[in-house]
C-alpha cells in the first residue's frame, strides 16, 4: 500500500486494537438492555469487528491468513445483514424497536463503510491479495467513486467529531429516554462516547486507505 511505513503499521495497530474492543463489547453487553448499545445491536458490532479486521490485514497483507475470496464473502454477508435491518426498519409491517435515539444511523454507515470495503477488495488486483501498492487509477469511473467514499468518510468524521466535542447533558438524554450505562469498566466499554471516538478512528483510516488508491 502507498504511505509511509509508520503510518500503515500506526492504523493497522489501531484496527487491531478496536476489533479486540468490538469483542469485548459483545461480552459486556446486556441482552435484556433496550438501549443501541445492549445486545440488539451484538449484530452491528459484529459487523464493526469485521470491518476493523479487515482493515488491520489490508493495510498488513502479510499477516493475512485468508485469500481475498474469503474477505470478499464476509464483507458481502455483512453488508447484507446491515442491508436487511436498514429495509426491515423502513418496512412499516415491520416491528423493530429503534437502536438507540437515532433509528438507522449506525447501520447507514456501516453500509456504506461495507460497501466502500467490497469496493476496495473488487478493483484490487487478483495477483495482489489483500496489498494494494499497485492498484493506482483504475480510470475515470473508480477515481469518481473513490473520491464520492473519501468525501462521506471525512464529512462523517468531522460531523461525528464536533458532536463529541460537545459535553453531553445527563439530563437531557434521560428526557430523550437514552439509557445511561452503568458505572466502572462495563459503563467505560459501552460508553457512547467511546464507541463514538471509535467510529471517528475507523473514519479517518478508510479515508486514508481510499486516498492510496488514488
Amino acid at each position: 500500500m502507498v504511505g509511509a511505513e509508520w503510518v500503515r503499521w500506526a492504523f493497522a495497530a489501531m484496527f487491531a486494537a478496536l476489533t479486540i474492543y468490538y469483542v469485548i463489547r459483545l461480552f459486556v453487553s446486556d441482552p435484556g438492555t433496550s438501549t443501541g448499545d445492549g445486545g440488539r445491536d451484538r449484530g452491528v458490532d459484529v459487523s464493526r469487528g469485521v470491518m476493523s479486521s479487515g482493515m488491520a490485514v489490508m493495510l498488513m497483507p502479510w499477516i493475512d491468513p485468508l485469500p481475498r475470496l474469503c474477505w470478499q464473502l464476509l464483507f458481502g454477508l455483512a453488508t447484507g445483514y446491515i442491508a436487511v435491518r436498514l429495509i426491515r426498519r423502513v418496512l412499516p409491517s415491520t416491528v423493530l424497536p429503534p437502536a438507540g435515539p437515532m433509528p438507522g444511523h449506525h447501520e447507514l454507515h456501516l453500509l456504506v463503510g461495507g460497501l466502500a470495503m467490497v469496493y476496495m477488495l473488487a478493483v484490487m488486483p487478483a495477483e495482489q491479495h489483500m496489498d494494494m501498492a499497485q492498484m493506482g487509477s483504475s480510470g475515470l469511473t473508480l477515481s469518481v467513486m473513490t473520491w464520492l467514499f473519501v468525501g462521506y468518510f471525512v464529512v462523517f468524521v468531522v460531523r461525528l467529531a464536533a458532536r463529541l466535542a460537545v459535553p453531553v447533558n445527563t439530563l437531557a438524554g434521560m428526557a430523550a429516554g437514552a439509557a445511561l450505562p452503568g458505572g466502572g469498566p462495563r459503563g467505560v466499554v459501552v460508553s457512547p462516547h467511546l464507541l463514538g471516538s471509535t467510529e471517528v478512528v475507523m473514519g479517518i483510516g478508510m479515508s486514508y486507505m481510499l486516498l492510496t488508491m488514488l
